[in-house]
């Protein structure tokens, strides 16, 4: 009894030293590496690192790119902590040819489109870890027809402990032909690229397009664009949803809203998909001055299908609207997405510059923090603290910054 009892305080008291170090900072974490064997391991484990996420989850920054627009120069990359700034520093920056782009950041892995244009070249980065790899060039490329518009995401597939880089490419058509959309998939555990057979997008839900310039939001394992149908299916607006379980793409109908000119943004809200919808207008409908309005839609998932129209299959659940939201302004509000998963992020552009806005959607109360010139551009996007290793162990060396 005595031994079996002596065992289970050590296994308690090793528990509770676990507990200890997995609350710690990245930069004693990364310290205390070399005190043994054992500790280098128990790092380095997914147990671990996956203990570190969920406690770092807790309090996640605003990561955010900007430039000066008139110049197309100035830029940089900050966190924002609270009311706190500061400016990171990308040390593979010299060798490229212009500031890269951030597709998405997911667990603390930052995936950046890093090439000139049509989004050819790919860096996945920790910043907190300091270290980055440079990706493979994708397969899909402008050898036999040339490029119209590439679309990217990034996510995490917790089923497979993967995360997955995607690639939507639109190609120029002749007026004989039909309009080609191919897609293909990176895959951090095998460190490759996967081209999708045929045009799966075309085949799960007719010809669109999905602009450049939105950033995917990955939520569940799924990666979720809004679309514009092209042809037979011109003026309509949907969401591309890609599973990043079973690689499959599938088209989710957005809500109706009653106007002609809309305008949607995707978001995470409390781990469903969501849309802050509102109108393209300039001065809303049944108002006699411009206001901002915005409308929170919640996305009640299932396997409710049906065909359109045009034979095309799409999701027909409906949609909730829990929250209405206004802002008086004389400037331009925008969702740009949730942060903290309470508070719905708006950029404000206004003559004496932009702020960001933090509208709370349990207690309905809002504040404000300035942030930049009007002469600005700024994108935003949450980021956490982690200890994900760019490339999975095994398989290739990554580069550490000094």
């Amino acid at each position: 009894m005595a031994n079996n009892s002596t065992a289970d305080s050590h296994s308690l008291r090793d528990d509770i030293v676990k507990d200890i170090l997995s609350r710690l900072p990245i930069k004693s974490i990364k310290r205390f590496e070399s005190v043994s064997k054992g500790w280098y391991f128990l790092f380095n484990s997914h147990e671990f690192i996956s203990t570190h996420l969920r406690t770092s989850s807790l309090r996640p920054f605003l990561l955010v790119r900007q430039f000066h627009n008139p110049t197309g120069s100035k830029f940089s990359l900050c966190l924002i902590d609270g009311n706190t700034s500061y400016e990171i520093r990308i040390p593979f920056l010299g060798c490229l040819y212009r500031f890269p782009k951030i597709v998405g950041s997911c667990n603390g892995l930052i995936c950046l489109d890093i090439s000139p244009c049509y989004a050819f070249g790919f860096v996945l980065w920790n910043i907190t870890t300091k270290q980055y790899k440079f990706l493979p060039r994708p397969r899909i490329n402008d050898a036999h027809k040339p490029i119209w518009m590439v679309a990217t995401g990034f996510g995490y597939n917790r089923r497979d402990n993967d995360y997955k880089l995607v690639r939507i490419v639109n190609f120029h058509c002749k007026d004989d032909d039909s309009p080609a959309v191919i897609a293909e998939v990176y895959s951090w555990r095998t460190g490759s690229w996967k081209l999708m057979g045929g045009n799966v997008v075309e085949e799960n839900f007719g010809y669109c397009v999905i602009h450049e310039g939105q950033q995917a939001v990955s939520i569940n394992g799924s990666l979720n664009w809004l679309a514009n149908g092209i042809g037979k299916l011109a003026n309509e607006k949907f969401i591309v949803s890609f599973d990043m379980v079973s690689e499959e793409f599938r088209r989710i109908e957005i809500p109706d809203y009653g106007l002609s000119g809309i305008c949607a943004k995707i978001l995470e809200f409390k781990e469903s998909l969501a849309l802050a919808m509102y109108s393209a207008l300039p001065v809303y409908p049944g108002y006699a001055r411009p206001i901002n309005r915005f409308d929170l839609w919640v996305f009640n998932d299932g396997e409710d299908y049906g065909a359109d129209g045009h034979g095309v299959s799409v999701n027909k659940k409906c949609w909730s609207r829990i929250h209405g939201m206004e802002f008086s302004s004389s400037g331009v509000s925008t969702p740009i997405g949730v942060y903290n998963n309470s508070e719905l992020l708006v950029k404000r552009v206004e003559a004496h510059g932009v702020t960001l806005s933090f509208f709370d959607l349990y207690n309905l109360s809002i504040k404000h923090m300035p942030f930049c010139g009007p002469d600005y551009t700024c994108e935003f996007s949450s980021y956490v603290n982690s200890l994900v290793p760019v490339s999975n162990p095994g398989y290739d060396v990554v580069e550490v910054q000094d």
